[in-house]
């Protein structure tokens, strides 16, 4: 009798908390009102990019590459991951991951 009354309180904890943690997966949306999917860019970057449809039907943001895919991502790291921790998710981009957005000293922002 004791151990069915555990295990349901166990079960009534758990779906609880799978319960809590769907609501609390609301999507994040950046500054121009797209979801953020998987790398969270720059103001900068967000300047520059494009919206793309992905396979699910969201539309989000991605930044224009000048790099070349066929030669391993050769040039342009705009909207690359950063090494930071990946938190809900969605892990800032290089320049995003930066106190100054990607700014060098002396540079303007355009």
């Amino acid at each position: 009798m004791r151990l069915s009354t555990v295990r349901t309180a166990c079960l009534a904890l758990s779906v609880s908390l799978i319960a809590a943690s769907a609501s609390s997966a609301q999507e994040m949306l950046n500054s121009r009102g797209y979801p953020v999917v998987g790398v969270k860019l720059s103001e900068r970057e967000l300047d520059r990019s494009r919206p793309v449809r992905l396979s699910d039907g969201r539309v989000v943001l991605r930044p224009r590459s000048a790099g070349l895919p066929f030669l391993f991502g050769l040039g342009d790291a705009s909207g690359a991951p950063s090494g930071l921790p990946t938190v809900n998710g969605v892990t800032p981009s290089v320049a995003a991951s930066t106190p100054s957005g990607g700014l060098v000293p002396g540079q303007t922002p355009r």
